[in-house]
């Protein structure tokens, strides 16, 4: 759980960066290739990306740890836009940086690179660069279309939030799983036992959309403004028809087309219960049914259990958008 506490001047100080910041996106990207909660978008981007990879972006690989995390120091905050002034602003991050947001992770035994980047080795920081670099380049620049566009698209959301019902609006629609209610926001990450509370204590919070993340996550370091990093609305949403909606539950029944609704965005049977408002015991019978109907998936990782939509049922839901429930039969 992620309790983010505002006051009343954070509320005038809620930004949305104009464009993706380069190596926020690359660190998204390296994350998602390795990651396990993705949206369908993500899922399909991972597809045509991971043949990408190739051996000198591993520098880049080892600072993204097994749980999807990475350090602050791997996004700098630059003024004006452009790769290469953040690339070189990485390079340049103090030795003993470095070793205050990583040491506490790493196992007692570590490789030359990482010891290099930890006693500030000019090869280590130049192999860095280097895999930010063709990361960003051979990854990304490919697929950067489709990601700017929903990224443009999810902040033209946003902003009719704000023109229609001001702050109070935007903060209370940025996910199924962000909660607002004033003065504090709260998001629920993949570990349910885990909390953080950032606050921000004036200094406004930077609302960063992306395509990529299934999850929320937040950077919170001293004397810059906080982010929160969450994932850009689905473009095709179902559930925005009041049609669709009861085709949907005439075909599925109203709750269990709750459910199915519910997982645009990928979620644990904990994240799935609070999104539709029922037990956990109905939710895990829900999922049930509708893995045995091959409409979601269901991965199982440390105790616990990620449901996502399959291809069959992302026709379902479009099919229902336009009022053809019996798509499913020609799936």
């Amino acid at each position: 759980m992620i309790r983010v506490h505002f006051t009343a001047a954070d509320l005038g100080r809620v930004t949305f960066p104009t464009e993706p910041h380069p190596l926020w996106e690359a660190a998204l990207a390296a994350r998602a290739l390795g990651d396990r909660a993705m949206s369908p978008v993500a899922r399909r981007w991972r597809r045509t990306a991971a043949p990408r990879v190739r051996g000198s972006m591993r520098p880049l690989f080892k600072l993204i740890s097994p749980g999807g995390l990475f350090p602050d120091f791997l996004i700098p905050e630059v003024a004006g836009p452009g790769l290469e002034p953040v690339v070189e602003a990485l390079m340049e991050t103090p030795a003993s940086v470095i070793r205050d947001e990583l040491e506490p992770w790493l196992p007692p035994e570590i490789d030359r690179y990482m010891r290099g980047l930890l006693d500030g080795r000019a090869g280590s920081r130049r192999a860095l660069g280097c895999a930010v670099r063709d990361f960003h380049q051979e990854v990304l620049v490919p697929s950067s279309g489709e990601l700017q566009r929903r990224y443009g698209a999810d902040l033209g959301i946003r902003s009719r939030a704000v023109l229609h019902g001001g702050i109070d609006a935007l903060l209370s629609s940025l996910h199924p799983d962000v909660e607002w209610a004033t003065p504090v926001l709260t998001t629920y990450g993949p570990v349910d036992d885990w909390t953080a509370d950032i606050h921000l204590n004036g200094r406004g919070l930077e609302l960063y959309p992306s395509p990529l993340v299934a999850n929320c996550l937040a950077m919170d370091t001293p004397d810059r403004r906080p982010v929160l990093v969450y994932p850009c609305a689905d473009l095709t949403d179902p559930t925005t028809d009041d049609a669709a909606t009861d085709a949907l539950a005439d075909l599925l029944g109203r709750t269990r087309a709750a459910v199915l609704r519910s997982l645009t965005h990928p979620a644990t049977t904990t994240q799935l219960a609070r999104r539709v408002g029922i037990s956990l015991a109905s939710t895990s019978d829900h999922t049930r049914v509708l893995r045995a109907a091959a409409l979601i998936t269901t991965h199982r990782t440390q105790g616990t259990a990620l449901h996502a939509l399959t291809p069959t049922a992302h026709n379902l839901l479009t099919g229902a958008s336009k009022g053809i429930p019996g798509q499913i039969a020609n799936s």
